[in-house]
């Protein structure tokens, strides 16, 4: 028999891990009581507002479901693929805010009411002629398409089911459809609309996918495996359990996490479910309702949704199991923050209970043993790479040559190992590749980037540089004092280009010389790194109104009073984030 390796054992990172654990388990208390007591339920009006649209409520995205970096901030209600759709105030109030957007919302209007909500509509194709006159008369004033004003309560006041707007596709859309909000107007708070007593075809019960098992310390084992584990489920789609009745084998510290989504009677679309609730043993260990939440918390969706799982297959996994720095207040009743620690000899029966707002419901039960032995012993390979220990909860600062990354307070969402690493600059780089952690690593913030360049820069290259990210591009930045600085809010590699071309603008339908033919000028302009800054037209040289839709990069201007009959010279002018400029001149005739 061949001899038995000793046990390679690395006393520093050894130590690195029993500070965090520490650390994760002295906040896990204070945080759980904090968790509690924002949970107050509450009452809303059921029969206070009437539907936005003349049509049936079909929903093609539900309040607070997992979207990119961030929870969906009202219900998506289906238009029928179509644009135009007339738009009613929910119940009377004043137009409070109006803002117009390349991206985001696009054209959105801000109802507030009496009773102490807010009403949202997004993405619309168009104002009432009133709003409208408002609107454009400010974008003239402030020589600006982008608008966001509040208004008081005498400027536009609004009856229950006056048309105040048209259903569009405007701003982030994806396709046409009325994106609705309720919010608080104290807190500014969205709420889920769907508490409110509107009307939805739907006695479909959520639909539980498959379940997720995770070691959640080096001493933890799932069937026998040092990983996380994903069980299918199979059921009557109201009672399911684990493919094939499986009994999972587990050691040490675990948690869960569920997929689950939701239909709505006579829809296709996929949509997230409103409570997940744990027990174990009949008793609740954890539960998260989606009612409101707090705008500064949205990207704490990285943190409630298994990130790593999310970015690797595309699944939306939600785990049961709180991360110390979670600032959602969407918790309640957590026992250890969901976190099961398994004993030899422990046995639980495990349910999950889903249901959607209309009150549909379902269950998953599966059952976890605690294995008789632990399969692995309590040790770590020489092999591990040297890792910085950021712990959640205070500022942290990574430097090495030639870079430093400034993490403020609450910037991840738990303590955190980060490596990084340094490779080879790539072509016209200033500095070498600086790699902090991987794309696997959510943020709740943003954080701070110094990079020192490591080939000679003139004054004009200074001026134009910026920060590159490898996963996402251009993050901006500016050279100051012999260091570039940035800001990222995703980790990855980061090196110093410069931005000295000017942004590109192609003609559509204008050209020099031509007889104007429509209501229009379009123009395409795009950028190859920095971004756009700013974009303006002149008609014989007096600013006139582009409308900017970034989804096609089309900049459109509707020929208006400022463009009478007869012969015209037409100018844009284009500037990106690093004061790059180009321009277009034609002359025309309409």
């Amino acid at each position: 028999m061949k001899a038995k390796k000793p046990i390679s054992f690395n006393f520093k990172f050894f130590v690195s891990l029993i500070v965090a654990f520490f650390l994760l388990s002295n906040f896990a208390s204070e945080n759980q009581a904090t968790v509690a007591s924002t949970s107050v339920e509450k009452i809303y009006p059921r029969n206070y507002f009437r539907s936005p649209l003349n049509i049936p409520l079909y929903l093609s995205g539900t309040f607070a479901e997992m979207r990119p970096n961030h929870l969906h901030s009202g219900i998506d209600i289906k238009t029928n693929s179509v644009e135009g759709l007339p738009v009613f105030a929910v119940a009377d109030g004043y137009v409070s805010r109006v803002r117009i957007q390349a991206v985001g919302f696009g054209n959105s209007i801000y109802v507030t009411h009496p009773n102490g909500f807010v009403s949202v509509y997004a993405h619309l194709q168009k104002y009432n002629p009133a709003i409208a006159k408002f609107a454009k008369n400010l974008q003239y004033e402030n020589q600006s398409f982008e608008l966001d004003t509040l208004l008081g309560a005498s400027i536009i006041p609004v009856k229950m089911g006056e048309i105040i707007a048209y259903s569009g596709n405007s701003g982030g859309s994806g396709g046409p459809h009325l994106h609705f909000e309720i919010r608080d107007e104290k807190t500014e708070e969205p709420i889920n609309p769907l508490l409110f007593g509107f009307e939805l075809a739907d006695k479909v019960a959520p639909i539980i996918q498959a379940i997720h098992v995770y070691p959640l310390n080096e001493n933890s084992a799932i069937n026998q495996q040092k990983q996380k584990i994903r069980f299918a489920t199979a059921g009557n789609k109201i009672n399911y359990t684990v493919n094939n009745n499986q009994i999972i084998e587990a050691w040490g510290n675990i948690g869960i996490g569920i997929e689950c989504i939701d239909y709505q009677s006579n829809s296709s679309n996929q949509n997230g479910v409103y409570s997940i609730e744990l027990k174990r043993n009949g008793e609740r260990i954890y539960f998260s309702k989606m009612e409101r939440f707090n705008f500064k918390d949205t990207k704490a969706i990285n943190s409630h949704c298994d990130y790593k799982e999310k970015n690797n297959t595309g699944r939306w996994v939600q785990k049961s199991f709180v991360d110390a720095g979670n600032p959602l207040t969407i918790y309640r009743d957590l026992q250890d923050r969901g976190r099961i620690a398994l004993e030899p000899g422990d046995i639980y029966n495990m349910e999950y209970i889903v249901t959607d707002a209309d009150g549909n419901v379902t269950n998953l039960k599966f059952t976890i043993n605690c294995a008789a032995n632990n399969p692995y012993n309590f040790n770590f390979s020489s092999n591990k790479p040297m890792l910085d220990l950021f712990p959640f909860n205070i500022q942290n600062t990574l430097e090495r040559a030639n870079v430093k990354f400034t993490f403020k307070p609450n910037t991840f969402f738990d303590t955190t190992f980060v490596n990084y690493e340094n490779s080879k600059a790539p072509f016209a780089a200033f500095s070498s590749i600086h790699t902090i952690g991987n794309k696997n690593i959510a943020l709740n913030d943003f954080f701070d980037i110094t990079i020192k360049p490591e080939k000679a820069m003139t004054d004009f290259q200074k001026s134009k540089a910026i920060i590159f990210q490898t996963y996402r591009g251009a993050i901006g930045g500016y050279y100051d004092n012999g260091v570039v600085k940035g800001r990222s809010k995703i980790i990855g590699g980061f090196y110093i280009v410069a931005d000295s071309i000017a942004p590109s603008i192609k003609p559509v339908n204008i050209a020099n010389g031509i007889h104007l033919k429509g209501s229009s000028i379009i123009c395409r302009i795009s950028d190859n790194l920095s971004g756009i800054k700013s974009y303006n037209a002149y008609i014989d040289d007096q600013w006139v109104l582009l409308n900017y839709d970034q989804k096609s990069a089309t900049l459109k201007y509707y020929l208006d009073e400022k463009c009478p009959k007869g012969k015209h010279v037409f100018r844009i002018v284009v500037i990106d984030q690093k004061d790059n400029k180009n321009q277009y001149l034609a002359t025309f005739y309409n």
